[in-house]
């Protein structure tokens, strides 16, 4: 199955693996000369910026100042060895500043200038104007200010906004709302550091749709109701880390309810977390291999690519196991029918049956009750014929115990008994 990876960083660029570490390197440098931010590539802190000039001559000669609001001071080295990655550094008691705080972090600094820097070579964006945190976008009796803003030739906008702030869903959805009455096209990078960025709890790495993982997927995220209300309005949450120019994706792997592993080869897609989902994973990739999808109004990451392909696959899968189990369940109503049918037949037949047998138990009694009624009037004939045959006989012939045997005499009572009279 295909997974979200990247051919990998740039040349000299760092390693997927250092992505999302939180790192607080800065590699941000306010130029004194001409007042704009320079960038210090990854691994370059003992190149040069251009022909005969390196980033240790700058810092040496002071050209290099510190971006922080409200600092300003001059970076008073670069740091280029060891493991961590290449940045610039204070020298100890000439700065005293939390880099990771403040009304607009170091962090947000770098991400707007990161953004600002990639949207002048994305292609899609060839010929358009981009104005970094300088220009309003108005509508009605409101306004926003985004942090990096891009206008065409013909007048479309796409809307930048690096999120390190804490942000309700409800106050997304009314910005998200608000760039969609402007007509312009909103595209949100999350911090990988403060209230947007939690790590996932070890009970929700033990999920299904957290259980697999890939090289390309560099942490596991809580999703809080930020992130839910974006997926409910079909945006995906990303993730910038600025000092590694990577982009995360909320990515998880979803396996089909309808798609029987048994009869695919894979029945697990890598697509967004769904709505319900408490975590995801994070598939890191550089910001340089993610282009603006103006269609949809969308950042197209490397695994967002890898997301649409599968959801195309699996909506064909689900499509095809529909199909499946509708053809299944029609040929089970089939076959229910037809046993309804039998049994139905069945039982009409029983019942034929045994109308049959009780007409014939019906018809053979009638046969006895007629024989037997038969029986009797001959009987009762027989009885009629002899008793008038004995009627025709003499008296004699008739009744001769009567005739032949005389009457006894009568006893005569003993003496000693007296006689009763008769009353």
């Amino acid at each position: 199955m295909d997974t979200p990876t990247s051919p990998g960083p740039a040349p000299g660029g760092p390693p997927r693996a250092r992505a999302f570490t939180q790192d607080t390197a800065q590699v941000l440098a306010l130029d004194k000369t001409t007042g704009t931010l320079r960038y210090l590539p990854a691994g370059e802190g003992n190149g040069e910026t251009e022909a005969g000039v390196t980033w240790r001559s700058l810092i040496a000669r002071g050209m290099l100042l510190c971006p922080m609001p409200g600092c300003g001071a001059p970076f008073g080295r670069v740091v280029a060895g060891g493991a961590r990655r290449h940045h610039f550094a204070h020298r100890p008691g000439t700065a005293d500043h939390d880099h990771g705080t403040g009304p607009e972090t170091l962090w947000h600094l770098n991400a707007k200038d990161v953004l600002h820097r990639w949207a002048a070579t994305c292609p899609q964006l060839a010929g358009w104007t981009l104005h970094l945190d300088d220009t309003r976008v108005l509508c009605q009796d409101d306004w926003r200010r985004p942090d990096v803003l891009a206008v065409s030739p013909d007048g479309a906008r796409v809307a930048f906004e690096a999120q390190y702030s804490e942000l309700t869903g409800t106050a997304w959805k009314a910005r998200h709302d608000f760039y969609a009455r402007a007509k312009v096209a909103d595209i949100w990078l999350l911090a990988h550091h403060g209230p947007q960025w939690r790590p996932a709890t070890p009970r929700q790495l033990r999920r299904e749709e957290l259980a697999l993982h890939e090289s390309a997927w560099v942490a596991a995220i809580q999703l809080s109701g930020l992130h839910q209300t974006m997926l409910r309005h079909g945006v995906t949450p990303l993730w910038l880390d600025p000092s590694t120019q990577m982009i995360g994706t909320a990515t998880t792997r979803i396996r089909s309810r309808h798609t029987r592993a048994r009869l695919e080869e894979d029945a697990a897609y890598t697509l967004p977390p769904g709505r319900a989902f408490p975590a995801c994973h994070l598939a890191a990739d550089p910001l340089e291999q993610c282009v603006v999808d103006l269609a949809a109004g969308q950042l197209l990451t490397p695994a967002g690519r890898v997301h649409h392909r599968d959801r195309e696959r699996f909506e064909a899968g689900e499509k095809a196991a529909l199909e499946r189990a509708a053809l299944l369940q029609a040929r089970r109503d089939a076959e229910h029918k037809a046993r309804t049918l039998r049994r139905r037949a069945a039982e009409q037949d029983k019942r034929r049956a045994s109308a049959a047998r009780a007409a014939e138990e019906q018809q053979a009694q009638q046969r006895r009750e007629q024989e037997q009624r038969q029986r009797r009037e001959q009987e009762e004939a027989q009885e009629r014929a002899a008793a008038e045959a004995r009627q025709k006989l003499p008296l004699v012939r008739q009744f001769p115990p009567v005739f032949e045997h005389e009457t006894p005499a009568p006893a005569r009572r003993p003496w000693w008994k007296p006689w009763r009279r008769r009353a």
